[in-house]
């Protein structure tokens, strides 16, 4: 187990640094591997697989970590993302990773989470491209002695874990997103049974998981899916957390103008609340877009098919 660090001072940080490198990394590369192993547990039809963005892996990490970390951030960044591109090109995806920072002292040491949505840097290579094949170094000689502090997390990125919650699968759901016409514009994977959705915004406190585009009728952060089954059928509850009123069939479910930091869902009125099954059309406001989650068919050979995997591909040597 890795302890935390006992100050803050570049001098008795670089052993913390050290640590953090040698043992935390690798730890970190398998979480990231596996995520995307569950994100692709059931290959997209080919209609949706082009309308998917890249993902964005966060791993947030505790406190003293950031701290110790942030002088090779960018190294450390540039790491991962290689790891998860050479990882993500088994299933045809691209990925990239940044850290961000917790703010709150008894974290876990990190945590991994999905974000899609967000537009990528321009020099992330795509999925067909050969990656290089070199290991990177990491040179605290030439970090800063005073790096700038990492990017604050969303505090309810990393709320529920999956293990447990009853009938839900990995991989085995999307959020398609529509014009009033019908248009399919987007599509975004369900990681996990729980997300958000809105329109991007930079603001860690208003950050979502899933981040629109050109939806400027839509809250930063519209709306939150729970997964829930009611009498053994498939669905999603959902929050309205924004302005605008959400458009089920035969239901209206206002706005709760919920405001920034951390979602407690159950404080909610219940006229703020209503439930998705699949197939089923929602809209936002009157002027769009509809959302409509749909089931990813099982692969033929069967689901949870082995995938040849890169041994390289989520390890750090």
């Amino acid at each position: 187990m890795i302890e935390n660090a006992s100050s803050g001072h570049a001098n008795e940080r670089a052993p913390f640094m050290d640590t953090l490198l040698r043992d935390a990394l690798p730890e970190i590369k398998l979480a990231l591997g596996e995520l995307i192993d569950r994100e692709n547990l059931r290959a997209l039809p080919g209609k949706y697989a082009k309308l998917l963005p890249e993902s964005l892996l966060v791993v947030t990490l505790r406190p003293d970590a950031a701290e110790a970390l942030a002088p090779l951030a960018q190294t450390v960044e540039r790491d991962l993302t290689d790891s998860v591109m050479r990882h993500g090109s088994l299933y045809d995806r691209a990925y990239r990773v940044q850290l961000r920072r917790s703010e709150d002292g008894d974290s876990p040491l990190y945590q991994v989470s999905a974000h899609a949505g967000s537009a990528p840097p321009e020099d992330v290579p795509a999925p067909h491209e050969p990656l290089p094949a070199s290991r990177p170094t990491y040179d605290r000689a030439d970090a800063a002695t005073e790096a700038a502090p990492l990017p604050v997390a969303d505090p309810d990125a990393t709320r529920i874990a999956d293990v447990g919650v009853p009938g839900w699968q990995a991989g085995r759901w999307v959020l398609v997103v529509e014009d009033l016409n019908g248009k399919e514009r987007e599509v975004f994977r369900l990681t996990d049974s729980y997300a958000t959705v809105g329109r991007r915004s930079d603001d860690p406190q208003l950050r979502t998981t899933v981040a629109l585009s050109d939806v400027p009728h839509v809250s930063r952060r519209q709306l939150a899916l729970v997964w829930e089954e009611r009498d053994g059928a498939p669905g999603f509850k959902v929050y309205n957390l924004g302005l605008n009123p959400l458009h089920l069939p035969g239901q209206e479910v206002r706005g709760a103008h919920v405001g920034k930091g951390q979602l407690n869902l159950d404080s909610l009125p219940q006229d703020a609340t209503g439930w998705l099954p699949p197939g089923v059309p929602l809209r936002i406001g009157d002027q769009g877009p509809v959302l409509r989650i749909d089931e990813v068919p099982p692969d033929e050979e069967g689901e949870g098919a082995e995938v040849e995997v890169d041994p390289d591909a989520t390890r750090h040597e």
